[in-house]
């Protein structure tokens, strides 16, 4: 062992004049260390100075290890930041700098911004590596503790490290919009409110149902009606949200009706001087300001300044455990009907809350095993306003499809122990090995009859328990006890998990074979993105240079490692190939997740960008495929940047990565990319290059999405001719007499 450790002292010291100054500075910081020899000379030593009642046991023990010290590294005894998500448990930036490192705050190894950091690091350096340094101690490849300095030098040659502000389209740095009390209890006349609440029920409410659709169209009607009873400050600040909400989506479809109505900013403003002023924070929680903060949260989202939203979104689930939404409600004077909303308001709450998660990387506010609210029912709410009892379609099929997903509490389940990385390295599955499902099938047959909203927005609660798991699995700070074997066996688990997911959705939102028609199409496009955006962060600890940082890995785990790896690059193409051809931004807002697509395309975007930036070493025979990905969500970034400060960032950081990503395989950016979207001398404005026509669409080309025809008149229903009952007066949706209100008066009624 010693001869063989001078060998390599010898290798290293003659390298040390042909490397560059970083590589220099590594092998001085090696050559410094304890060498293994030393180390095992030290043990020996030791040894013959115990005591002679030593047991043989102890000897055979130390024999044993002596002899795994020798032994080539191989998944089991590397530890988990081989991978590409390096060190979950340090933050290597000092975030309170500067107003846009507070602005951007901490991101995770799951988030695209930390990705697009890696590209930089890989385009910018002349030394690739990953965010860790690797040393050597008994044999086996390690993380050392003081590495930092030479991580620092790696990544830029000593420059110092780049801010993660740097590399973010968020816009959290954008100041909200200032107060005016004045201002606070006016109102749209009732054209203009019908259109914003019809447009907010029909494309956010059936992923989002944090209101009772059916009671809050009640409450409106007699507002816009002139009540007698003036609403509270949470109502109006309710309605305020929505139409913030529905504003920003009239502005990116581009409606006839958002050119008269106000700026989404302003009525966000309005909803924080009716119901988020300082002294909401001091008043105790009801479920009314639940939902206000809820919203306020989705619309922050919807808006790309992440970080506000997700400290909004911990505030509300914080203030929905409070109340016990998160439990299962049992008081036999609650209708089955109330506690159905309540676990659905619960369910929009947890699904935003885990979204922003993925998003940013944060651990979310709760734990899967913590919060054992029901999932919702796969049923329209109209089925169980209306008086139905909920009870009635509890089939055994529904309450198998119901059954909460699988723990995401951030403690694995994985032993730390030895034995337990022995065990997980001769037990290993391939990814083709056949096994037993983790759950039985369940068939379809005796579940609602026809799917509707409510079935789609269970399966889009379930999915979210699923990517919470990965995110806290995966990419949380206990991983970093995990052996890489470890981390392989979860990665098989989780994407089984995610199949099976899959292979349980009804016909109508199976996304993966062509349908006809456009019956919840929405929606269906929702669960797509939703699904190929798990399955990239499932597989994308093994998207790096393996072979070059564990070279002594078993062929099993190699090849686990190359499969995670292209599954990856496969989603991300999969998610693009989702997009039409011709960029149109307005009809994509219709049919798609629009405050989350931006999101979606740069997570796409950069795990392709990241593949090529390793020379397709994971893909060599789709060069093109992944060139042509790239260009074509740059395009579609290009035209949806017109409407969406968000997506323009997104674009200039992806347009700039990828002409730096694409000669590393050969290739050139097409001519109609090649523009840096920098304004320089003799270059057009921005503004001025978003008019022109743009036409990308490659000869032969189709859609995958199916045409759209006119929007539909955005109508509220009409009312029923039924007496005014005071549904108002509810424990779901408070309607109170506001003594702030006398003078306020409601919009007049049609004539």
């Amino acid at each position: 062992m010693a001869t063989r450790v001078a060998n390599y002292e010898r290798i290293l010291e003659d390298l040390g004049g042909r490397v560059s100054e970083a590589d220099q500075v590594l092998i001085r910081k090696a050559m410094d260390k304890t060498t293994v020899a030393e180390d095992c000379q030290s043990k020996e030593s030791n040894l013959e100075r115990e005591d002679s009642s030593t047991s043989a046991s102890s000897r055979q023990q130390f024999a044993s290890a002596e002899q795994d010290a020798e032994e080539p590294a191989n998944e089991s005894q590397v530890p988990a930041r081989v991978g590409s998500t390096g060190s979950t448990d340090r933050v290597q930036e000092d975030l309170n700098r500067s107003a846009a490192s507070r602005g951007t705050g901490f991101l995770g190894k799951v988030s695209e911004i930390t990705w697009i950091e890696r590209i930089r690091q890989e385009t910018d350096s002349a030394v690739d590596s990953e965010d860790e340094g690797i040393e050597e101690t008994g044999g086996s490849m390690t993380f050392g503790s003081g590495m930092e300095a030479s991580y620092d030098d790696r990544r830029g040659g000593g420059k110092p490290l780049r801010s993660m502000s740097e590399s973010t389209y968020h816009c959290d740095d954008q100041p909200l919009m200032p107060l005016e009390d004045e201002t606070a209890f006016q109102l749209p006349p009732k054209a203009i409110c019908d259109p914003l609440l019809a447009a907010y029920l029909e494309s956010v409410h059936p992923a989002f149902p944090i209101i009772g659709r059916t009671r809050f169209l009640e409450q409106y009607r007699a507002f816009s009606n002139g009540i007698k009873n003036k609403p509270g400050r949470l109502w109006l600040a309710i309605l305020n949200l929505i139409f913030a909400i529905a504003a920003r989506y009239g502005r990116l479809i581009e409606a006839d009706w958002a050119k008269y109505t106000n700026d989404d900013a302003t009525f966000f403003s309005r909803a924080r001087l009716l119901g988020l002023d300082p002294d909401a924070v001091w008043v105790h929680v009801e479920l009314q300001r639940v939902q206000v903060v809820g919203l306020a949260s989705f619309y922050l989202l919807s808006t790309n300044q992440i970080t506000r939203a997700f400290a909004m979104s911990g505030i509300a689930t914080r203030q929905a455990i409070t109340l016990g939404l998160h439990l299962q409600n049992s008081d036999p004077n609650l209708t089955k009907s109330s506690k159905e909303i309540r676990y659905r308001v619960w369910w929009a709450i947890a699904t935003n809350e885990r979204t922003l998660g993925v998003m940013t990387g944060r651990p979310t506010s709760f734990t899967a095993s913590d919060c054992p609210a029901p999932l919702p029912m796969p049923l329209d709410e109209d089925a169980y306003t209306s008086g139905a009892d909920p009870e009635t379609y509890n089939t055994p099929a529904i309450r198998k499809l119901r059954e909460l997903p699988a723990d995401g509490s951030r403690s694995s389940n994985l032993s730390t122990s030895t034995s337990s990385s022995v065990s997980s390295r001769n037990t290993h599955r391939s990814p083709s090995a056949s096994s037993m499902p983790l759950f039985a099938p369940l068939s379809l047959e005796g579940l609602y009859p026809q799917p509707n909203i409510g079935m789609f927005f269970l399966y889009s609660s379930k999915l979210s328990g699923l990517a919470d798991e990965v995110l806290n699995q995966l990419y949380q700070p206990p991983v970093m006890r995990k052996s890489w074997a470890d981390v392989q066996e979860m990665i098989v688990k989780l994407r089984e998990k995610l199949e099976q997911w899959r292979t349980l959705l009804p016909p109508v939102f199976d996304f993966t074979v062509e349908q006809a028609g456009d019956v919840l199409l929405r929606q269906r496009m929702d669960l797509a993105f939703a699904y190929y955006s798990t399955m990239i962060i499932v597989n994308r600890p093994c998207l790096c240079k393996m072979k070059e940082k564990m070279p002594l890995e078993s062929e099993r785990g190699s090849n686990i490692d190359q499969f995670n790896a292209t599954s990856c690059v496969l989603a991300a193409r999969s998610l693009v190939d989702l997009l039409p051809h011709q960029p149109d931004p307005t009809r994509l807002y219709r049919v798609t997740p629009w405050w989350n697509m931006v999101h979606h395309l740069m997570q796409a975007a950069t795990v392709l960008m990241l593949e090529l930036s390793f020379r397709a070493s994971h893909c060599p025979g789709m060069v093109d495929e992944l060139v042509q990905a790239v260009q074509k969500v740059v395009r579609w970034l290009y035209s949806m940047s017109a409407n969406d400060k968000a997506a323009g960032r997104a674009w200039r950081l992806s347009n700039d990565l990828l002409r730096k990503v694409v000669p590393k395989v050969g290739r050139r950016m097409d001519e109609d990319l090649r523009w840096s979207g920098v304004v320089a001398d003799g270059d057009a404005p921005m503004q001025e290059l978003l008019q022109q026509p743009t036409s990308f669409d490659p000869p032969g080309s189709t859609s995958y999405l199916p045409s759209l025809s006119a929007p539909a008149d955005y109508t509220i229903p009409p009312q029923s001719v039924t007496s005014w009952e005071p549904l108002m007066f509810t424990s779901y949706d408070e309607y109170l007499t506001d003594p702030h209100l006398a003078n306020f008066q409601p919009p007049p009624r049609p004539q």
